[in-house]
C-alpha cells in the first residue's frame, strides 16, 4: 500500500500556501476581465450614441471615466464628506495628501530598521541551519541542510548589503 501522504505530510502544507497565491492570481484575471469587459460595454454604448447624434448619459461618460468600483466609491464618500463637514472637496484633498506625504515619511524612516531585521533574520536562519547539519548524523540529510545553509547564507549576504545601503543612503 502505498503511504506517500503519511510519509510525506509536510507537503499539504507546503500544497495549501501554493493555493494563497495562485487564487490571488486567477481572481485578479477574473477581475481584469470583468473591468475589461464593463469598459468594453460601456464604449460600445457610448458609439450607439454617437452614431445616433444623441447625448449619452452621465452614466455612461462616468464608466468610461474610470468611475468603475473603488473610484466611484471614493467620489462619492469625498462628496459626502465635503457636505457633511463643510469644507470644500480640495481641501479635503489636500488634507489626504498632507496625511498620506507624512505617513509615507514615517515609513521611508523606518526602512532601515525593517532592513537590518530582515539581515539579522536571515542571519540567524542561517545558523541554525548550520548547526542542525552538523547535529544530524545522516549525511544525505546533514548535506541537504548544508546547501540549505549555503543558500540562505548568500540571501543573508544581501539582506545585510541592503541593510547597509538602507542606512548609509537614507532618502530625505
Amino acid at each position: 500500500m502505498n503511504d506517500f501522504w503519511g510519509a510525506h505530510w509536510w507537503l499539504i502544507i507546503v500544497l495549501l500556501a501554493m493555493c494563497f497565491p495562485i487564487t490571488g492570481m486567477i481572481m485578479g484575471a477574473w477581475v481584469q476581465n470583468a473591468y475589461f469587459r464593463h469598459r468594453r460595454e460601456a464604449l460600445e454604448t457610448l458609439k450607439i450614441y454617437a452614431t445616433q447624434g444623441k447625448e449619452p448619459p452621465p452614466e455612461v461618460v462616468d464608466a468610461l471615466d474610470g468611475g468603475w468600483g473603488r473610484r466611484r466609491w471614493r467620489g462619492r464618500w469625498r462628496d459626502a464628506a465635503a457636505s457633511a463637514t463643510g469644507v470644500s472637496g480640495t481641501e479635503l484633498f489636500e488634507a489626504r495628501a498632507a496625511y498620506y506625504t507624512a505617513r509615507a515619511a514615517r515609513w521611508r524612516s523606518r526602512e532601515p530598521l525593517r532592513r537590518w531585521h530582515n539581515a539579522i533574520f536571515m542571519s540567524a536562519l542561517t545558523g541554525g541551519l548550520y548547526l542542525a547539519s552538523q547535529q544530524i548524523r545522516d549525511a544525505v540529510i546533514a548535506g541537504r541542510f548544508q546547501v540549505a545553509a549555503i543558500i540562505v547564507g548568500a540571501l543573508a549576504a544581501a539582506a545585510v548589503l541592503s541593510a547597509v545601503l538602507a542606512t548609509a543612503i537614507r532618502p530625505k
